[in-house]
């Protein structure tokens, strides 16, 4: 599956990945955001124009993330040593507010 830049995606820690849409169509809430990584969130850098949420505790409380990882060292957005864990957004930066 190929990740257009200008659209939000869900990637799960089971290896799914969905295409979603915040409720009012533009950007999401912050409230919205946690409900999808199940806490506080984490922003990862990775272009200019696009981010990667994740759950900040994600790794005390959630497994390996194989998609989120590869798409994080694609970018050079986390250590080589370093992984994602826990359901994660991929989305472009101003859809976050």
């Amino acid at each position: 599956m190929e990740l257009i830049p200008e659209k939000a995606y869900f990637l799960t820690v089971e290896g799914e990945v969905q295409e979603i849409v915040p409720e009012n169509s533009t950007d999401f809430t912050l409230a919205e955001a946690q409900s999808f990584v199940g806490g506080y969130i984490e922003v990862v850098n990775l272009t200019d124009d696009q981010i990667m949420i994740v759950n900040e505790e994600g790794k005390y409380k959630a497994t390996f993330n194989p998609i989120a990882t590869a798409i994080a060292e694609l970018h050079c957005a986390i250590s080589k040593h370093d992984y994602i864990a826990g359901d994660a957004v991929v989305c472009p930066c101003d859809m976050l507010r």
